[in-house]
């Protein structure tokens, strides 16, 4: 009996309680959960929801070929189940496309992604904390950034969108920029069927219009006046752009405007010009035609001045030392403008008339005082010689080329006369309109700078300028600007070769003509100063 129990008690120990514990051991716990890390996949590193270092950027593909991915890592021993992103975020439920890769169970160990892409072009959002998590894992977290992607679209801009025609008249175009992502097909113009206009209407527009080119529709009127609009569209364009054309019968508008005006190029402001319609029709298309050579002046222009109204144009030049020669006969005009008036315009510095550039642009350029330093003053009171400053002098072998470089001839005439001279006056003036200025800044100007011969005028005497050498008579007075010359006789500091007690003068007649004269020294006339500007 003993023996029988022992038996019964060694077997319960030695076979039945190891194996329980190996099939405890075998069994797995079935409440533990496995371990999810998430990365971005841009370093690998993993993401953490308490520094918010986790997060991707989204958009569509055309827009971003790559899409935006999360990467899961399953760092637990048993596998992860029905991993998931989700957010109750609106626009992650109703804007984005996720494409889940991982697998039903993700074995210990092993990663997969999901990705992500939106589902709208023009929308951008952020969605925080979506939640990634699995039926029997942690949950784990990352913020997305939807960027918009441009819709694509053809889009038309047109310039101008009016154009005024004269019937018969010559053809205007307007240009059509395409400023939209994608070509634009097949772009024409519709003229509208009422009221009915004889318009032809061309264009040089190709049959894929690209982004951020340009092409030309070209509008001819016929012999039928009137108003009507055209269409300028394409066959993918998102817009169409209307173009309003007027067609006018020939002209029959008179416009007026002062004869000069001056641009200053010290002042930004510029001059300000009044255009005046003499007509009860309105002007179209006003503008101020400068010459092609002056690069750096702009003028405004008047769309429509009513009739009987007025317009103000503004001229403007870019610098100080953009400035150029005057000239005359500036027309201008507008598209149904009879006869267009034309005015002169010159520069100024500092008040002061220009009257010579040298270079282009301007490296540096002559002016001519604003006012008379003396309006009755001898040449000199002493009739003797100044040696190398007459008519016909030239450096080499003499002192200076005598009747073209006044500020040569008033340095001598300084240096040789130690009594008052007219040429002294200019010489010593300090002070001008641009502030302190050494002695010797200003010069009397010499006979070819003053002006040149007219021959019928009276007591006409040659200078022998050479031709077209700049001078105030020509470049200023004669265009009808210094009108406070006229009548007056102004003293050169040229010396006259044949009588060396004369000295050449010019004398201003009606008409904005003027000519070289030759006077006794002791005589009394105008005095007016010249100076330069010059960059260096």
């Amino acid at each position: 009996m003993r023996r029988s129990k022992c038996l019964n008690l060694c077997f319960f120990l030695f076979v039945i309680i190891p194996i329980q514990l190996l099939w405890a051991q075998d069994k797995p716990e079935t409440d533990e959960q496995a371990n999810l890390t998430i990365s971005t996949g841009k370093n690998g590193v993993s993401c953490s929801k308490s520094i918010q270092n986790c997060i991707i950027q989204v958009s569509q593909p055309r827009c971003q070929p790559i899409p935006g991915t999360v990467t899961i890592t399953n760092n637990s021993r048993i596998y992860a189940n029905n991993i998931q992103a989700s957010s109750s975020n609106g626009y992650f439920t109703q804007y984005v496309i996720q494409n889940n890769g991982c697998p039903p169970s993700l074995a210990p160990g092993a990663s997969c992604s999901i990705s992500f892409i939106t589902n709208t072009p023009a929308i951008a959002f952020l969605v925080q904390n979506i939640m990634v998590k699995g039926t029997n894992t942690n949950a784990t977290f990352f913020d997305m950034q939807a960027v918009a992607c441009p819709i694509q679209q053809a889009i038309l801009s047109v310039t101008p969108t009016s154009v005024n025609l004269i019937t018969g008249g010559p053809s205007k175009s307007v240009t059509v920029t395409n400023t939209g992502n994608i070509p634009a097909q097949n772009v024409h113009a519709t003229v509208a069927p009422t009221p009915p206009i004889n318009l032809i209407v061309s264009s040089n527009c190709p049959a894929l219009l690209q982004p951020g080119a340009s092409c030309q529709v070209t509008f001819t009127p016929d012999d039928l006046p009137g108003n009507t609009t055209a269409t300028i569209s394409g066959a993918n364009t998102a817009n169409t752009v209307t173009v309003r054309i007027n067609v006018s019968l020939p002209p029959t508008t008179t416009l007026s405007v002062p004869a000069t005006a001056v641009i200053p190029s010290d002042d930004s402001v510029g001059v300000i010009i009044p255009v005046t319609n003499l007509t009860a029709v309105p002007a179209h298309n006003v503008m101020l035609n400068l010459p092609p050579s002056w690069t750096g002046v702009t003028a405004t222009t008047c769309p429509v001045i009513p009739g009987n109204g007025v317009c103000y144009i503004t001229v403007t030049t870019s610098g100080f030392f953009n400035v150029y020669v005057a000239q005359g006969g500036i027309l201008v005009t507008g598209d149904n403008v009879t006869s267009p008036p034309s005015m002169a315009l010159a520069f100024s510095a500092f008040n002061y008339l220009v009257y010579e550039v040298t270079g282009s642009p301007a490296l540096n350029f002559t002016v001519v005082s604003d006012t008379d330093i003396n309006s009755n003053y001898e040449w000199s009171i002493n009739l003797s010689n100044i040696i190398g400053i007459n008519q016909d002098s030239t450096n080499p072998p003499d002192f200076c080329n005598g009747n073209s470089d006044g500020a040569c001839d008033t340095l001598q005439i300084v240096e040789q006369e130690p009594n008052d001279t007219a040429a002294k006056l200019c010489d010593q003036i300090t002070i001008d309109n641009s502030g302190l200025v050494p002695e010797g800044t200003w010069y009397l100007p010499a006979s070819c700078q003053l002006g040149k011969l007219t021959i019928g005028l009276p007591n006409a005497t040659d200078a022998l300028c050479a031709p077209n050498t700049p001078n105030i008579a020509t470049n200023l007075y004669s265009l009808g600007f210094l009108s406070e010359f006229l009548g007056n006789k102004y003293w050169s500091s040229t010396q006259y070769t044949p009588a060396t007690s004369n000295a050449f003068y010019q004398e201003f007649f009606p008409n904005n003509q003027s000519t070289s004269g030759a006077f006794f020294k002791l005589s009394q006339l105008h005095v007016r100063c010249v100076r330069v500007f010059a960059t260096v």
